[in-house]
């Protein structure tokens, strides 16, 4: 196995010489499948042993298991040693619709190394299973860096794309520190934003206007590239209650519950004016009502409504969606 995993080592760390960067995937053969095809370093495992990959690029950890349960790691920059170790979780800017995990994974923002969690849930979405919490800025590596102000203790802004921090709650972590798990809608709240934040700041429609009623760009967002704001007004939001929640409109229970692992995490009403965590949880859609109102998911012990409406001006959660 320690044979095994050498090999590979040095096959992967050929493939970044050649194209830059580890590859962040491996197929069923332990080929690369990102950024390019290389059958000529699909790594090999001896027989009756299986391989463990995971990489973001820049780092890389794979893990060789045998039947009878014994394991050996090797990472880019260690030798093979005994035991399973799995670094550096890929970025969620590499995982799209079509190779979404269909169990719970860890992935980072590439941005700024705050981790998160993904799955394909029963409505056949690729969701993040944490609520956000990007503050603009960053690492530019998939241009997908916004600007965004700390709207924390000013006032009401349409126009200037805002967050806003709910004191003593929010939890953000990096690698390799997983984030919350709470099951039950408290915990990891993320930031709030107000409705021009969520939409990445874009002008020229309703995303950053009070008097606007056109839809918003929805290829633009403040969700890491190749994700964007769920549909409302029912749609992905409605298609998501109905996967995990038995499409009630009494009980919250399946959206705070596993996998979906919905936040009670409230709003920003102005002037540091925060309401509602522990007990409500709203959440920004891309959908339009008219000029100042948008849908958006809302709810809380006795309530879930993937269709309710807002203003835009508040601020609230971001839960992405795999373009």
């Amino acid at each position: 196995m320690q044979s095994d995993l050498s090999n590979s080592a040095t096959q992967l760390k050929l493939y970044q010489v050649n194209y830059g960067s580890f590859p962040t995937a491996l197929d069923a053969n332990y080929c690369p499948t990102l950024p390019i095809a290389d059958t000529a370093r699909c790594l090999k495992a001896s027989s009756g042993k299986t391989f463990t990959y995971t990489s973001n690029g820049t780092t890389f950890g794979l893990t060789e298991t045998s039947t009878n349960g014994i394991s050996y790691n090797v990472t880019n920059s260690t030798a093979p040693t005994a035991g399973a170790i799995i670094t550096g979780s890929p970025y969620i800017q590499t995982i799209t619709a079509a190779n979404c995990p269909s169990t719970r994974t860890q992935v980072q923002d590439a941005r700024d190394s705050h981790t998160y969690w993904v799955q394909k849930l029963a409505d056949n979405k690729c969701w993040m299973l944490t609520d956000l919490g990007y503050a603009g800025g960053g690492t530019n590596t998939y241009s997908d860096t916004r600007t965004l102000t700390n709207g924390t203790g000013g006032d009401y802004n349409y126009t200037v794309a805002s967050y806003y921090v709910i004191p003593s709650t929010t939890n953000f972590t990096t690698e390799p520190t997983a984030p919350s798990t709470s099951t039950t809608g408290s915990g990891q709240y993320g930031y709030l934003y107000n409705f021009c934040a969520a939409n990445g700041g874009q002008t020229g429609n309703g995303a950053c206007s009070e008097f606007s009623s056109t839809a918003v760009n929805t290829a633009i967002s403040i969700c890491p590239s190749g994700w964007r704001l769920p549909t409302g007004n029912g749609g992905e939001f409605g298609a998501l209650n109905t996967a995990i929640n038995g499409g009630s409109t009494t009980t919250d229970a399946g959206l705070i519950g596993a996998p979906w692992l919905g936040q009670r995490n409230g709003y920003w009403g102005g002037f540091d004016y925060f309401d509602g965590q522990d007990t409500y949880g709203f959440y920004w859609s891309s959908t339009q009502v008219s000029a100042d109102i948008v849908n958006v998911l809302f709810f809380f012990d006795t309530y879930a409504n993937p269709a309710d409406v807002s203003g835009k001006i508040s601020g609230m959660a971001v839960r992405c969606v795999a373009a």
